[in-house]
């Protein structure tokens, strides 16, 4: 084999290596390939909704800046938003509501499922 024909292999060896490992790592996105599982069994309301709500409604519902005379801020103000079905209602974009958070994204759907399982065990200040 003489000297060209060694470059020649190398070369297609190089790209079709190349052709091969960099399409094969484009979708390599941890979350899509492996999603977490939403388990909503343990969904009392400090280890969960607190946090859910913290994140989501207290920048513009704390008691410090009540957007809409709405606070959630603690155990009896996300309670009484949960007995007169405002918040669910919000959350899930049900007509006749506002849609919440407000200009933000609808909640995930893991975060969805884990009120409606508070809610649905008691809504336990737990």
């Amino acid at each position: 084999m003489n000297r060209l024909q060694k470059r020649f292999f190398i070369s297609l060896f190089i790209f079709v290596f190349i052709s091969i490992t960099i399409p094969s790592c484009y979708y390599d996105d941890e979350q899509t390939l492996y999603p977490k599982a939403c388990d909503t069994t343990t969904a009392t309301f400090l280890s969960k909704i607190q946090p859910i709500i913290n994140k989501n409604c207290l920048p513009c519902h704390s008691t410090t800046n009540s957007s809409g005379g709405i606070s959630l801020e603690g155990y009896d103000n996300i309670n009484s938003s949960v007995q007169n079905q405002s918040l669910m209602n919000a959350i899930n974009h049900s007509p006749g509501f506002q849609a919440m958070p407000k200009g933000g994204a609808k909640l995930s759907d893991c975060d969805i499922s884990n009120l409606n399982s508070w809610i649905t065990s008691g809504a336990l200040n737990n």
